[in-house]
């Protein structure tokens, strides 16, 4: 009787240990990248992403983004797959907004991504932000502004007055009315 407890406590074990050493590996270590849009292109990780229409091109996230041709997939085309009626349905947050652009929010100036101005319009770390590209100027420091709106890392400053509007540094800037650090109002 104690061998034939003994024989099932063993052949537990190994069942046990043989399910653990199979679920091990079923776990994704693969590290989700952002595309980058650079002057030569747009990039998943340090390789170019082939045959985009730039002006219409979205990173969607998990390392997926279209354009008005394809659907794309770690930088490859996804083939068979429709742009036009393609979405990306995640539970909880959603891409850009809740992906760490960087570490803690703050702007690092040597970081290769951030504004890039199209023919039509113009693009932070892969969103749309301005359909004002003549009158676009990158102020550096995160900061940038056309004819009409001021930003900051991509996002509008609520009554910054774009006329009177320049940077000073370390984050810091300044309008005819209030001074702006990292795109808030310093009060």
């Amino acid at each position: 009787m104690k061998k034939k407890n003994l024989d099932s406590l063993r052949h537990g074990c190994i069942v046990f240990m043989a399910a653990f050493s199979l679920s091990v590996p079923a776990q994704s270590t693969r590290q989700v990248q952002p595309y980058s849009f650079q002057q030569k292109g747009v990039f998943y990780g340090r390789q170019p992403v082939v045959g985009i229409d730039m002006s219409t091109f979205v990173d969607l996230g998990y390392g997926y983004a279209k354009d008005r041709y394809n659907v794309y997939f770690e930088g490859r085309i996804l083939p068979f797959v429709d742009p036009l009626t393609f979405r990306l349905r995640i539970p909880g947050g959603i891409y850009p907004d809740t992906y760490p652009s960087f570490p803690d929010e703050g702007y690092n100036p040597y970081y290769q991504e951030g504004y890039m101005v199209t023919s039509n319009a113009v693009l932070f770390n892969g969103k749309k932000i301005s359909d004002n590209p003549r009158s676009f100027r990158d102020l550096g420091w995160g900061y940038g502004k056309d004819n009409f709106e001021v930003y900051y890392m991509g996002r509008k400053i609520e009554g910054a007055m774009n006329s009177s509007f320049k940077v000073l540094k370390d984050g810091y800037a300044e309008d005819t009315f209030e001074t702006y650090y990292r795109g808030k109002v310093v009060k």
